[in-house]
């Protein structure tokens, strides 16, 4: 069976429409004017020389669902995430078609922990960034794959960051580069294989051996070319099929400075995402010395230099 990134997409739009039928954009404006203060995302990836941001999700597209959500507590995995020192900041999926998530679950997370809550969805509308920061978001995920025009993607880049939260901007390919707005100051590269002209495979082996297989960490050799495009002070994440096994060459190859990761923590269950979390902060103290200073070639400092092909 076949999904679409489209199919999700629309999915989403859906989604977003039954809620702004019951909390109008003009609700959610008038309530943001007594909103408290957001908990520092960027700050909170910038306290350590390198941050993980670990992931609440129920399933996906490629690997179903995950373990630590099939036991009795749900929500265990964000308590866990609370407490461990390698954790800088929660992400929190409120996809509900496909992935099982819902905005009022950020919601109670981020009442239950003191870490930043990161709303990790697919972003496309003035509304959603005014409902992500009225159910307590620190901070936001925008696609350049969801919102492909630059103008519209620095508006609503803008918009957030107006409204106190941090942006997480996502690329996928070197031609999603162009879209980046000047003010982005966090930027990840997703090595997950989709975009609206390919498809996600719902693959029955990648279940059965509980590995993978949508994801092609080659992608993250982007990231030369977005440490030319970018400030040389903006943070760089990556995204997707990040594991304790190999992390450190990661680390040791680029100059990252976050790894967000969900299904490397979650597909193990509730004990064996703690025991995975213990793996990856040791993997990132012997990765330190290489990783220090790393300086890789082509990065420049001026927004909007692209480095020679």
């Amino acid at each position: 069976m076949a999904l679409s990134f489209k199919e999700i997409v629309d999915a989403t739009r859906t989604e977003s429409e039954a809620r702004r039928l019951k909390d109008s954009l003009k609700s959610l404006k008038t309530r943001m004017r007594d909103a408290g203060p957001t908990r520092g995302f960027a700050r909170a990836l910038r306290s350590r020389d390198f941050s993980i941001i670990a992931e609440v999700k129920q399933r996906s597209p490629s690997m179903g669902r995950m373990a630590a959500f099939a036991e009795a507590d749900a929500l265990r995995a964000h308590k866990i995430y609370d407490r461990h020192p390698a954790v800088s900041a929660i992400s929190v999926l409120t996809q509900q078609a496909y992935f099982g998530g819902t905005p009022q679950l950020l919601r109670l997370i981020h009442r239950e922990t003191r870490k930043p809550v990161l709303r990790k969805d697919f972003i496309f509308s003035e509304y959603e960034v005014y409902y992500s920061r009225h159910v307590g978001a620190d901070a936001i995920l925008l696609m350049t794959n969801v919102v492909t025009d630059p103008r519209e993607f620095a508006d609503l880049h803008d918009l957030a960051v107006g409204l106190g939260m941090d942006v997480l901007c996502e690329v996928h390919t070197e031609a999603e580069l162009e879209i980046l707005p000047e003010s982005v100051r966090i930027c990840g590269i997703n090595s997950r294989k989709f975009g609206s002209d390919k498809r996600f495979f719902w693959s029955q082996i990648a279940r059965k051996v509980r590995k993978d297989v949508t994801v092609d960490l080659s992608t993250f050799d982007l990231y030369g070319r977005l440490a030319a495009r970018l400030p040389a002070e903006c943070l760089k994440v990556a995204e997707s099929g990040v594991t304790a096994s190999n992390i450190d060459g990661i680390l040791a190859k680029y100059g990252f400075n976050a790894a967000l990761i969900g299904t490397a923590l979650l597909k193990g269950g509730h004990y064996a995402t703690e025991a995975e979390l213990d793996k990856l902060q040791a993997a990132i103290e012997r990765a330190r010395p290489s990783h220090e200073g790393k300086h890789p070639a082509g990065t420049a400092t001026k927004v909007g230099e692209l480095a020679a092909p």
